[in-house]
């Protein structure tokens, strides 16, 4: 079993960006709640809103682009239609190339998490797709989203 992404708590003031979405009627199962790869989802929406809304990087046409390296969700309850859903996301590491972000889900009036997890993104130059480093302007914008604490390369 992997090592839980920091915090430890998973409320939702540990986690210093929030972007809200709402539950669709298909985003749930047979069994009345959220589909587990929804969680997968909603957690891509908040990464790729986090990148081009907050940090301003224009992923259909900027040189440089992340991929997806890692992600792994944890889940602690079950969310459900129609329920809206915040998402908290904050900077666990900005490395070389890489960078990870900690996620986490929270139901309507929910301060402990229901799912928690993280998302790793490589970025890498869009002609040859080889790693690169990250941008000094992507890297400013990145710093005020950073986990106390967290390693920066």
């Amino acid at each position: 079993m992997t090592k839980p992404s920091k915090p430890v708590s998973w409320r939702r003031s540990d986690y210093p960006h929030t972007f809200a979405l709402q539950t669709r009627w298909s985003d749930n199962d047979m069994f009345g709640h959220v589909n587990n790869v929804e969680y997968h989802r909603f957690f891509e929406q908040a990464v790729v809103s986090f990148l081009m809304k907050t940090c301003g990087l224009d992923l259909l046409t900027s040189p440089v682009i992340p991929f997806a390296a890692e992600n792994l969700c944890r889940f602690r309850r079950s969310l459900s239609w129609p329920e809206q859903v915040t998402v908290g996301l904050m900077v666990e590491h900005l490395g070389k190339s890489s960078l990870r972000l900690g996620l986490a889900l929270f139901g309507e009036g929910q301060d402990e998490a229901a799912a928690e997890g993280y998302w790793v993104q490589v970025f890498v130059d869009r002609a040859s797709q080889q790693p690169v480093t990250i941008p000094e302007s992507l890297r400013q914008a990145l710093q005020p989203y950073r986990q106390p604490g967290s390693e920066s390369k």
